[in-house]
């Protein structure tokens, strides 16, 4: 109505068309030609002349609304380019905003404390300090009657220091230290192994240093271990590599070339190496001598996956280490002469093998390959601390919730913790790593006589190198060790040996939910946090994750994993005898996984005993069955004490399963039942070997799943360095332990766990074994110790329920439940920027060895 009382004050009807399609062109022309067409419709006594002005209108018509048309397109076109600059700027505008927001967001706390410096008075259970190394070694330098060689100019014939690490006081001495205070601080000690060499009868001798940092005297330990007994060490390995590489080199050059496709030196890239090495001892050899199998590989990554089928047996105990055999492709000679002999005369099957291309394809290496998942660039889950640690480190002291204990690194025998209490009450005095031992299986000697004792090369040092996001979470705390070797006087730091977290492990610790009004309605639950204490130890080929893990509830799990490249060797018409055809050239040879731990428990005390609950099955009459013969059958335990060492030593049997406890036979609840702790074993193994057969009595702590006995400060070990060529007459006969037969009825009482895991390779173990299915372990659980679930106080439960006890339509309340979003940035993993800037974190950068100070 508007518009149409705006054009009747016009005067030409022509024009006001005009206008009208000027005011609606919005592109409806249809309806502005209609109002123009009905409005000249009324004048009929100027048709003609109209006639001839509509004409012209319409072309005028036509030709404005193109001009408007190109007027709005382009209005239209830069409207567009307008709002998504708009749009650009907004975005811009969030991003800057948000940016300066996270900037403001403070760090994550770094909640409780974690000092890992060197303490200026250590505890008695700390590893040696540096200053503590420093004062040693001056001391064992100024004393004549050793006639210490250092380590730049020692050899086999010389007297020179091994090993060195902490002495441990007498149990006795440290208990009454720790818990009544009376009696004075146990002096601080070390015990340094020496191979004297320089001797008109050369031995191996152990010696107490003391007191340190600043020593006046040292006592001997042992005195009488032959020098045959000792492992091989730089001088020894390294004299016999450059003589047999030498002597090979020289004799066997082109027959090395033809048959394997490389050479020992001056190869380029196509080396072949001596690395591997297998012991035979007097036990299997019938020689009073130290005989090693050398083997040949070709050097590529990895090595052990492209073994050759050539290696020489090599007299240790030779100054010029006398290759006293031969094997070249399934056959034994008595020389390389010999061997050279009939291969140049043509006596000889020959099986050249290629020498393999060095590619990321190449299988033995571990680039990544295949399939690429997932199928975008999308991170994997991590764990983060929302408020910081919760757990404490002072030195190499551990505090976490009603956890504390100690923890060291053994050159000898690797991870040892100390004094491990809950709610301050001891549990475990020592739980410590004795040996790690893996036995292979083969037809060729290079595997037939590998029988390995992991200590014998030093445990500890073979932990170094944590990685974090991979290896332990990136906000562990990371903690190195410090060793003393015979390759350096001064203290030698491994990085990144242990780490300390804490994680949620993804399984409730506890959890029920009563869903229905018929049982009453309440769901409470528990995640279940855990202290880990990991490290990894790398000998050669494997790498075994060894972890300590801490419960709320009072439980400790020990818990060890393999993982690595399997020890192969060429496939060959007889090696299916023993083991698995896994790829073109290779064999993976069956081998048995062993693990010795110690485990010196005090439940209430050192007065203890030792009682198994065993289960069985009994028959009595049924009465509720007509048939007067019905007979109902059910499971009972009864209770056995154990008296004596020899009544202790426990071999698992299927038919007479047990519960393992350990008591104070002063000390009950309330219902006069023992406060116990149970120890549960599951990664029993049975070692198959016949008992006195071949080196099997240098690993006598395998006979047993479990044995118990009476402490002893002269009994402190199961295994020694030592036992890889000691097996005719053990430095440490594991068997003795138990023979005196000791009684153990309120006495302090050592558990020894041995756990094992036969390995039958397959295919899926290459390039390395996977972790799943490879894991063993045992629990100490508390038993009848605590009146109910010592967890129950976690702050980290959650409880729902309704507001009105069993009705849920009267809504719920939440208890316990953090809903509240992270508010603090947690730290940065910096890894990758450290170890490029100091390549030692990870790798030995100088002379074999990791950083010295």
């Amino acid at each position: 109505m508007k518009i149409n009382e705006g054009l009747e004050g016009q005067n030409s009807r022509q024009k006001s068309g005009v206008v009208l399609r000027s005011v609606l062109n919005c592109g409806d022309h249809i309806a502005t030609r209609r109002y123009s067409d009905s409005d000249m419709d009324n004048n009929h006594e100027t048709e003609p002349l109209d006639k001839i002005n509509n004409d012209q209108s319409k072309a005028r018509h036509e030709e404005e609304s193109e001009k408007h048309r190109k007027t709005i397109g382009r209005f239209r076109i830069a409207l567009f380019a307008a709002g998504i600059v708009i749009l650009l700027l907004l975005i811009i505008v969030i991003v800057v905003g948000v940016t300066k927001k996270y900037e403001k967001i403070e760090p994550c706390s770094s909640g409780q404390r974690v000092d890992l410096s060197e303490p200026l008075v250590p505890s008695i259970f700390h590893d040696l300090t540096s200053k503590e190394v420093k004062g040693m070694m001056d001391f064992l330098f100024k004393q004549k009657d050793l006639n210490l060689t250092r380590p730049e100019k020692m050899s086999v014939k010389s007297s020179y220091i091994f090993s060195a690490e902490l002495h441990l006081p007498n149990k006795r001495d440290a208990i009454s230290y720790l818990d009544r205070g009376s009696g004075q601080r146990p002096s601080r000690e070390a015990r340094v192994i020496i191979f004297r060499g320089d001797l008109l009868i050369p031995k191996i001798m152990e010696i107490i240093v003391t007191p340190l940092p600043n020593p006046t005297h040292y006592t001997t330990w042992i005195d009488d271990i032959p020098f045959q007994y000792r492992p091989v060490t730089g001088p020894d390995y390294g004299g016999a590599l450059v003589s047999i590489t030498t002597k090979t080199n020289e004799k066997a050059r082109q027959l090395l070339l033809e048959s394997f496709g490389g050479t020992l030196v001056d190869c380029g890239d196509t080396c072949l190496t001596y690395k591997y090495i297998s012991p035979m001892s007097a036990a299997v050899s019938g020689r009073k001598e130290r005989l090693y199998w050398y083997w040949m590989s070709q050097f590529v990554e990895f090595y052990i996956l492209h073994p050759i089928d050539f290696a020489v047996l090599v007299n240790m105990d030779d100054p010029n280490y006398a290759i006293e055999k031969v094997w070249y492709n399934e056959h034994t000679f008595d020389s390389l002469d010999s061997l050279v002999k009939q291969y140049n005369e043509n006596k000889l099957q020959k099986k050249p093998i290629l020498f393999p291309v060095m590619s990321e394809n190449l299988f033995s290496t571990l680039y990544r390959r295949g399939t690429e998942v997932p199928k975008t660039n999308q991170r994997a889950p991590i764990s983060i601390e929302p408020d910081g640690k919760r757990y404490s480190v002072q030195g190499q002291h551990v505090t976490y919730m009603n956890w504390d204990f100690d923890f060291r690194m053994s050159s000898t025998r690797g991870p040892q913790l100390y004094d491990i209490r809950f709610m301050d009450e001891r549990i475990v005095y020592e739980l410590a790593l004795q040996e790690v031992s893996v036995f292979y299986s083969g037809y060729k000697p290079t595997q037939m006589f590998s029988n390995y004792f992991d200590s014998t090369a030093l445990i500890g040092p073979q932990d170094k190198g944590l990685v974090p996001g991979v290896d332990c979470p990136s906000h562990a705390t990371f903690t190195d060790a410090l060793h003393v070797m015979e390759s350096s006087t001064k203290p030698i730091i491994y990085k990144n040996a242990f780490c300390i977290f804490e994680i949620n492990t993804g399984m409730p610790l506890r959890r029920h939910h009563s869903f229905s009004p018929f049982h009453g309605t309440m769901y409470e639950g528990l995640p279940n946090s855990v202290l880990i204490l990991r490290s990894i130890l790398s000998v050669v080929n494997y790498s075994y994750l060894l972890d300590v893990i801490f419960y709320q509830t009072g439980a400790i799990e020990v818990k060890v994993v393999s993982t690595g490249y399997i020890l192969a060797t060429p496939f060959t018409s007889n090696a299916p005898n023993f083991g698995v055809h896994v790829s073109d050239n290779i064999n993976g040879n069956l081998h048995h996984h062993m693990f010795s731990y110690k485990v010196d428990l005090d439940i209430e005390g050192t007065h203890n005993r030792y009682r198994t609950l065993d289960i069985s099955t009994t028959a009595s009459a049924n009465r509720f069955n007509p048939d007067p013969n019905a007979k109902i059958i059910q499971g009972q335990f009864v209770i056995s004490e154990k008296k004596t060492e020899k009544e202790a030593a426990y071999k698992f049997n299927f038919d007479t399963p047990k519960y393992h406890l350990f008591y104070s036979n002063l000390k009950s609840n309330k219902f006069g039942v023992p406060k116990s702790y149970r120890l549960l074993n599951r990664g029993m193994s049975k070692q198959l070997l016949p008992s006195g057969k071949g080196n099997e009595p240098a690993m006598a702590w395998m006979r047993y799943q479990m044995a118990v006995t009476k402490h002893s400060d002269r009994e402190r070990t199961s295994s020694t360095i030592y036992s890889g060529l000691d097996a005719l007459d053990p430095v440490v006969n594991f068997q003795k332990f138990l023979d005196n037969n000791d009684t153990i009825v309120d006495e302090d009482l050592v558990a020894w766990v041995s756990m094992g895991v036969q390995h039958i390779p397959h295919t899926e173990d290459l390039p390395v074994t996977h972790t799943p299915g490879m894991d063993l372990s045992f629990f100490l659980l508390p038993y009848n110790y605590f009146p109910e679930d010592p967890a129950m106080g976690s702050r980290d439960s959650m409880r729902i329920e309704p507001n009105v006890y069993n009705n849920p339509k009267s809504g719920v309340r939440v208890t316990g439940f953090n809903n509240e979003d992270l508010q603090c940035k947690p730290p940065s993993n910096s890894y990758i920027e450290m170890v490029e800037a100091d390549p030692g974190i990870l790798f030995e950068t100088a002379e074999g060895q990791s950083t010295s100070i």
